[in-house]
């Protein structure tokens, strides 16, 4: 019996490693070459000279409000703020390399930001901005914040811009162009060469293909999922509903910077107009956990988010108070779709997860 068994453990496990083997040999018959080059430069290069281009127009937009505060310069720097945000949105899903090395997302994109930081700030005038203490106290939000005003205390805006307040404010965009410049550079210049070279092929953690996959999980996880839906409605924090943690409370339009969030990663896994993951997924034949077709189960998926928030509107804090069952559909949607990038999706590339889960994926 012993012998038999030993028998039929050996012939299983060889089974079981050339059915390995050979989904392996599949995978690595895909050329990866032309879908980093189709990424690369037909999106992410594209997405951060936009946002390079959004963040100095509204560089350009404070220094005509800082000349002459009004209603109308002040309006239009509140639009070329929105111009900027939803560009980010675009840059989002591939924040390694470049832009992992300048942390892009802690200088545009932490929220909820310190109110009694920034304020402290302001009023001592001697702040260091590149300090951990004051990773919550700079960005789009800290700025959206300070020309908003938090909802609860509608001041007067115009009045409070004071010279403290706008020096802060240039202080703030200063490190968000400039971060946002060097980002792009660094694309342009070399890294975009590196990205789609011979020796970045592969599946490995150090391939093109691994961090991308890598960082696209991990945007969508903890800063899609959870940072724009999970967090706010109460699902990350024990049912407790933490609204003014919404990316845009102060603006008002977090919703619209969801839809915006959503459309780059379908983008990124269409391949826009080119090659994508959804090729990918194709050629080397991908079903999910329950033998269905993985890419079509994606193409749903994004399907069954978009129609979930398209029944919610903003302000989201409202919206978590007057609807706030379909706001937690939008995540429970986004949960399903987290299972099939993270599980389905990468173990078909052979794509090893490595950054830490979050708790209760």
């Amino acid at each position: 019996m012993k012998r038999l068994t030993l028998i039929s453990f050996t012939v299983g496990a060889g089974l079981l490693i050339s059915c390995n083997e050979g989904a392996l040999d599949k995978t690595n018959d895909f050329d990866q070459r032309p879908l980093l080059e189709n990424l690369g430069n037909n999106l992410i290069l594209p997405a951060y000279e936009h946002l390079t281009e959004a963040t100095e127009a509204l560089s350009d937009a404070f220094t005509v409000l800082k000349a002459e505060p009004n209603a109308t310069t002040l309006e239009d720097f509140r639009a070329q703020l929105k111009v900027a945000r939803l560009a980010w949105q675009a840059c989002a899903p591939y924040q390694f390399g470049p832009a992992e090395t300048r942390s892009l997302t802690n200088e545009l994109n932490i929220y909820p930001i310190d109110q009694t930081q920034i304020n402290q700030n302001i009023s001592s005038g001697n702040y260091d901005l590149s300090t951990l203490s004051n990773l919550d106290a700079k960005g789009f939000q800290a700025i959206s914040y300070l020309v908003y005003g938090d909802p609860d205390s509608q001041e007067d805006i115009l009045s409070s811009l004071t010279q403290g307040r706008l020096q802060y404010i240039e202080d703030v965009l200063t490190r968000i162009s400039s971060t946002s410049l060097n980002v792009y550079n660094d694309w342009k210049e070399d890294y975009l060469s590196e990205f789609v070279a011979e020796d970045a092929l592969g599946v490995d953690v150090g391939s093109s293909v691994g961090k991308l996959i890598n960082a696209l999980n991990r945007d969508f996880e903890r800063n899609t999922r959870d940072g724009k839906i999970g967090i706010p409605v109460g699902i990350r924090t024990l049912g407790e509903p933490i609204p003014k943690s919404s990316e845009a409370y102060y603006a008002g339009y977090s919703v619209e910077l969801l839809e915006a969030n959503i459309q780059a990663f379908e983008k990124l896994y269409f391949g826009g107009n080119g090659i994508g993951l959804d090729d990918y997924l194709e050629a080397v034949g991908g079903t999910t956990i329950d033998n269905a077709d993985l890419n079509q189960s994606i193409i749903s998926q994004f399907e069954k988010i978009e129609s979930a928030i398209g029944k919610i509107s903003d302000p989201l804090p409202m919206a978590i108070e007057n609807q706030k069952a379909d706001v937690e559909m939008v995540f429970i949607e986004m949960q399903i779709m987290n299972a099939l990038l993270k599980t389905d999706l990468s173990s078909t590339i052979g794509v090893v997860i490595t950054y830490q889960d979050n708790d209760g994926d």
